[in-house]
């Protein structure tokens, strides 16, 4: 009975560790089903499926989708339209699970984001009577601080709170060093914060 309760204990822990990935393939393939029905119409309208046949059609659906992707690289430097995109990967993050790792992990993978991602102080806040990492994003007029509470693992996913000094404990690390420990559910947090008691108030 024990290695039936383990069996399937493990069984749901690896349905939650490749959840993102089958969502992802799935999405990926009801959009390339739409990208090819598009590529048809724009093969026979070019006549390329005359000329290469069934595969002139994966062609212009790859043509069409390079072109979509190149004008919307021109439109995110409006800042409007940018707007709306980061609240379309809000809802997206809400509505799939794991959207956001996958994001990121695929940006990081194709090149984008390196060098540029701003690095932060961090700190221990306290919110309510637990305290949690953060990063220190700004120190207000008013003496208070702006934190963003990461949710781990993901560094990008958290909220953010404005705070009085008193609950802010400053940390021994940036966020790129945050981030790694986020990845480790915490662990080693307090042993970067300098012998600094999360306990005091």
């Amino acid at each position: 009975m024990h290695m039936l309760i383990r069996l399937r204990n493990r069984i749901v822990s690896g349905f939650i560790f490749i959840m993102p990935v089958l969502i992802t393939v799935l999405v990926l393939g009801q959009f390339w089903k739409r990208l090819m029905k598009i590529g048809s119409a724009l093969s026979k309208m070019l006549g390329i499926d005359t000329i290469l046949g069934p595969a002139g059609d994966a062609v212009a659906a790859v043509l069409f989708f390079v072109v979509v992707c190149l004008v919307a690289g021109y439109l995110t430097r409006i800042s409007f339209l940018r707007r709306v995109s980061e609240k379309i990967d809000e809802k997206l993050n809400q509505l799939i699970p794991g959207y956001s790792q996958v994001r990121t992990e695929a940006t990081k993978k194709v090149g984008l984001g390196k060098g540029d991602e701003p690095r932060y102080d961090t700190c221990l806040v306290k919110v309510g009577e637990l305290w949690g990492p953060g990063y220190l994003v700004e120190t207000n007029v008013d003496g208070t601080h702006t934190v963003f509470v990461p949710q781990a693992p993901l560094a990008a996913v958290g909220h953010v709170y404005v705070v009085e000094p008193g609950r802010v404990r400053k940390l021994d690390m940036d966020s790129a060093a945050l981030n790694a420990r986020l990845k480790l559910l915490g662990k080693g947090v307090l042993a970067s914060a300098g012998g600094l008691s999360a306990r005091s108030s």
